[in-house]
């Protein structure tokens, strides 16, 4: 059958389709066949038919693919007339594919995680690289059937390329350019002289070529690190020729290994006194009570001599010796015992290293100690028993005494807070920080007359007093007598050091009552218990060996008890001095350089010792015990040190002894040597071969890294032309050194984009007694690498914009800062992926909108109106480019657009004229798709309500009934509702509200009069009309149908039995009824 080909009188119509022939597959079959149908004959897919979705491919337009498929239909055709004849055949449709489908190329790397294609350099032939999946959505039998090659297609074709990155696998080792490397260099080269440098290479890339050298073995005297520097001193006379055998090792994950001789050949010469790496001082904390044999830290000091000029014993002794312990090998300083900060907080020590030469030279490092504190103290009270009296009916808060209790720690930790523990706390109180106690309320002797008090103290570490303070309190009236010491203050005087149990003198109180045995106490100024007290007697004795250099005065309380009242007094004691202490130097050896040419009178050193005696026992004075040749003297008051005569450098050194005398008796002295050391004149200064210098180096130098030597001259000959450089300005973030021999290396790492350009102002000095030097400016420059990725100033950007917009309207702005400079900073933005909605300038950041954008529209499409988007900031580096990504979330800013709809434009209700006040009559209901305030909608009648009948809820929409109705009057509302939004330019909409008011019987009857007279004949015929009358109801419906009747009657009843009522039917439309009254007499 051809279709198309009917009497144009004729319809035709496809009532069902046929199953699909045998072999037909899935639903894209079934698809196409659905949309061949509709185009060939106009019908509707068959039910379960659907369009084939895929992306590429699928249904386009006429018949979709497929290739020996069929469609089958019934067609019938029916003709016009009458009756109408019809006529039914069917048609099957074969679809022919046609190749209108790329294939799709899909890959899949490993691990699953990968994002490119790797595969190692060594992997053995078949090594899977990446997984290639093709798809064809044509019909497999043709034009889907794919053929997979790497360089070609077929007729249609689709070309992925595939990037396989080729991993290093560490199959090469390190070669050294050299097997031996030899050197020769003077044994007088500065610590960390450059020696020799050594290459090696490696044919691999990444970590598997990045090397790190070491020294393997060779290097047993310690003299040399891997940068093939010098790291102490040299020494010809040990070994003249040193070997050292180097190794090159990469980084890979099986490291390969290469290696090279370094034969060091030294070349004798003489040279320094010991130096320790902190000629400044070391400063260490350490916390108290730490065990004995802690480790405080090592001490190091090198020599850079020959022989045993250059041996060192290491820091060989330390003061003072009773407290700390010093390994002459290892450095190591260390405690003798436990340390209390509360003894002593703070030691200086003196390290003293010696070398062995003759005469020796040493070299001395301060070390100062500090002690942490720890809670290792509980607060304790001085005194422990107090006693007070106070007046009775005294008002409350009257001062009673002052408790008082000291912790030795520091900090919160010796913070004392004060509490009773124990006795009447409802009459007493303590202040908790100053410990003065008061009363609470006025006391009363006759209720009682002694109270005692227990008194705790709690440090801020939560340690207690270990005993208690015990606070007495008499409560006196104006009969009582307290004991009253016969002095109002004793003074007493005593010699140090005088035994146990000296008389130092006697207190005495009286009183005034009989019988009242007296009883004394010491409360106060004797913590450390130096004295005592006889109880009876009142004799104050020593009671410990009494150091005046540790105390010179005591001022004691004595407390007098007579029975319930006490008095008490002040014992002044004075400790005399005696001559028990020599004078004492700092330090037992001390050395000073000096030049040849110095004349007589100059001072050379100043001596200086201490004696803790007073007066002339601590008087000290000075004198030379030895003298060599005469040529020095000393200032028997100040201890200056001058020359008297020419000194002669072929000497080398004199040696000075001392002498500290006191002038006590016995005199008491001590000694100490001075060594002095005769160097020659310095009278040239160094010169720098340069006036300044610029070196530019690249930010990613390593550490450890040699980039320029300075060099300066000096035409003096020994230790005067020996120059030593350093760098004394400009070195911020300390990031470079420079070694002894001027050359400069980086120390830390560089950051150019932290600081690009350094200005090191480098001195060179001599090493003579009278340094000189010069000073040179070496600016370096830092030049840029790309180590710096963009970084955005935001990882989450929100931005709000409006809706209904034109397209390129403003969004925001993202910003990404590269500290890199030149092209590694240069950023450019992009969009993780393409968006169709918006555009990004990649310059400036900006994000524009591409078309104007209805939020309402995006709810209904997207379920939200907001696009989350991800940006890139890229640099321009070189070689490889550096990225930074973060996240914009743009909401759609909703402007008030849409005006509230009613769900109805009529609404229709019905309320009884009786109901009741606040009758709620119907609800209207209104929606906004704008969202805020533009969406917040109020109610209003606009319209109708005149009367004021009816309310309505601006926010629900409920209308409510607020008047009373009466139906006779108005018996139906047409009330216009309007709703409006809450947008700053309100949109708004109607609705109708037709609310009928039903009727309630709720009116009589009534007739026009209350009386009728009617004259009647007697002869009337029966059923003749008497007369009519008319009654009215004001309501309607059954509520206003009259029934008329007889109600009344004369004496003879001639009403009931002579007339009648007729009664009619209520007219439609009328609410008022007639009535004929009719004679049936």
């Amino acid at each position: 059958m051809k279709l198309g080909d009917n009497n144009k009188n004729k319809t035709a119509s496809v009532p069902g389709v046929a199953p699909f022939p045998p072999g037909s597959d899935g639903r894209e079959q079934r698809s196409a066949a659905a949309v061949s149908a509709r185009t060939a004959v106009g019908a509707a897919p068959a039910p379960g038919a659907r369009r084939a979705g895929g992306r590429r491919g699928g249904a386009r337009g006429g018949a979709g693919r497929g290739s020996g498929r069929a469609l089958g239909r019934h067609v019938q055709a029916t003709d016009r007339g009458v009756p109408a004849l019809s006529g039914r055949a069917e048609a099957l449709i074969r679809l022919l594919d046609v190749n209108d489908n790329e294939p799709r190329v899909k890959f899949r790397y490993f691990p699953a995680t990968s994002r490119f294609a790797s595969v190692d350099e060594n992997a053995a032939p078949g090594t899977v690289v990446a997984l290639l999946t093709v798809s064809d959505a044509d019909s497999p039998a043709a034009n889907g059937n794919i053929s997979v090659s790497i360089l070609a297609g077929n007729d249609r074709s689709s070309v992925a390329s595939l990037v396989i990155f080729v991993n290093d696998i560490n199959d090469h080792p390190p070669v050294f350019e050299q097997s031996v490397y030899r050197v020769n260099i003077s044994e007088e080269v500065p610590l960390g002289s450059y020696v020799r440098g050594l290459s090696a290479t490696d044919r691999d890339s990444g970590l598997n070529a990045n090397l790190k050298y070491s020294i393997v073995s060779g290097n047993e005297l310690g003299w040399f690190h891997i940068s093939a520097s010098v790291t102490s001193g040299l020494d010809r006379e040990t070994t003249s020729q040193v070997v050292l055998n180097i190794s090159a090792r990469d980084q890979g994950v099986q490291p390969k290994f290469s290696y090279a001789q370094l034969v060091v050949n030294i070349l004798d010469v003489n040279d320094n006194k010991p130096r320790f790496s902190q000629p400044e001082g070391y400063q260490v904390s350490l916390a108290e009570n730490s065990p004995s044999g802690t480790e405080l830290l090592v001490l190091s000091a090198v020599d850079g001599d020959l022989g045993d000029n250059g041996t060192i014993l290491g820091p060989s002794s330390v003061t003072p010796r009773q407290v700390f312990r010093l390994d002459p090998v290892s450095g190591k300083l260390s405690t003798i015992s436990q340390l209390d900060r509360e003894e002593q907080a703070h030691f200086s020590l003196q390290v003293l290293a010696t070398d062995l030469g003759s005469p020796p030279l040493s070299s001395v490092a301060r070390v100062n100690v500090s002690l942490l504190d720890v809670n290792d103290n509980s607060p304790v009270f001085y005194p422990v028993q107090y006693f007070a009296h106070i007046q009775e009916n005294e008002p409350a808060g009257t001062y009673v005494t002052t408790v008082s209790a000291t912790d030795p720690d520091m900090g919160p930790n010796g913070t004392v807070k004060y509490s009773i523990s124990a006795g009447d706390t409802s009459r007493f109180q303590v202040h908790g920080k100053t410990g003065i106690i008061t009363t609470k309320i006025a006391l009363d002797r006759e209720e009682r007359t002694a109270y005692q008090l227990q008194v705790v103290a709690t440090d801020g570490g939560h340690l207690q007093s270990q005993n208690q303070a015990i606070v007495t309190i008499t409560v006196l009236d104006t009969q009582d007598n307290p004991p009253v010491f016969n002095q109002g203050m004793y003074g007493f005087v005593v010699f140090e050091n005088v035994a146990l149990g000296y008389h130092v003198g006697t207190v005495f109180a009286s009183t005034m009552d009989l019988n009242t045995n007296i009883s004394y106490l010491i409360t106060t100024g004797d913590q450390r218990g130096m004295f005592a007290i006889n109880r009876v007697t009142g004799q104050i004795t020593t009671a410990s060996i009494i150091d005046r250099e540790e105390q010179a005065f005591y001022q004691l309380k004595v407390v007098a008890s007579g029975g319930a009242v006490t008095g008490d007094t002040i014992v002044n004691i004075t400790v005399k001095d005696l001559n028990d202490n020599s004078p004492h130097f700092i330090h037992a050896v001390e050395s000073v350089n000096v030049v040849e040419n110095w004349k007589a009178g100059h001072t050379i050193f100043q001596a200086k010792a201490l004696d803790p005696d007073e007066g002339v026992n601590g008087m000290v004075l000075y004198s030379l015990k030895q003298n060599p040749k005469g040529l020095f003297s000393i200032n028997e008051q100040t201890g200056a040190i001058s020359l008297i005569g020419q000194l002669d450098i072929n000497a080398g050194t004199y040696q000075v002894e001392i002498l500290a005398s006191d002038m006590g008796v016995p005199q008491l002295s001590s000694t100490f040597i001075l060594t002095v050391s005769v160097h020659d004149v310095n009278d040239n200064p160094p010169v720098f071969d340069q006036l300044s210098y610029e070196i530019t180096i690249l930010e990613s130098e390593p550490v450890n890294s040699r980039f320029f030597k300075v060099q300066a001259s000096d035409k003096d000959s020994g230790v005067n032309g020996e120059i030593a450089y350093s760098i004394i300005e400009g070195n911020a973030g300390d990031a470079f050194g420079i070694f002894p021999d001027g050359q400069l290396y980086i120390k830390s790492e560089l950051d150019r984009e932290l600081q690009e350009r350094y200005v090191l102002l480098v001195v060179a000095s001599d090493r003579a007694v009278e340094p000189l030097n010069a000073t040179v400016n070496i600016t370096v420059i830092l030049e840029d690498v790309n180590d710096n990725r963009p970084l955005f100033n935001s990882t989450n950007y929100v931005f709000y914009f409006e809706e209904e917009q034109s397209g390129g309207s403003y969004v925001g702005k993202i910003n990404a800062v590269d500290k890199d400079f030149g092209p590694n900073g240069e950023v450019r933005y992009s969009f993780e992926h393409m968006q169709p909605d918006f555009e990004l300038n990649t310059i400036t950041g900006e994000i524009r909108s591409t078309h104007q954008f209805d939020r309402e529209a995006l709810m209904r499409q997207r379920g939200a109106a907001v696009f989350s988007l991800t940006v890139i900031a890229t640099d321009q580096g070189l070689p490889k480019p550096l990225k930074d990504q973060a996240t914009v979330q743009i909401y759609m800013k909703d402007i008030n657009d849409n005006a509230p709809k009613f769900l109805k434009d009529l609404y229709q209700a019905t309320i009884s004229e009786l109901a009741a006040n606040l009758t709620q009559v119907l609800r209207v209901s209104a929606s906004d798709v704008d969202e805020g305030t533009n969406g917040l909608i109020h109610y209003s009648v606009i319209k109708g309500n005149e009367e004021k009948q009816f309310a309505i809820d601006s926010s629900t929409g409920q209308v409510t009934l607020v008047g009373k109705l009466d139906h006779e009057a108005t018996a139906s509302y047409s009330l216009v509702i309007q709703a409006v939004d809450s947008g700053v330019v309100p949109l708004s909409s109607t609705c109708t509200l037709s609310i009928d008011v039903l009727d309630e019987n709720d009116n009589s009857p009534s007739f026009p009069k209350s009386i009728l007279s009617v004259d009647v004949l007697e002869n009337m015929r029966v059923g003749e009309l008497v007369s009519s009358v008319t009654a009215t109801d004001s309501d309607s419906g059954d509520n206003a149908d009259l029934h008329y009747s007889i109600t009344g009657t004369n004496n003879h009843g001639t009403f009931s039995n002579h007339f009648r009522i007729d009664e009619f039917c209520k007219p439609p439309h009328s609410s008022n009824h007639k009535l004929s009254l009719s004679v049936f007499v």
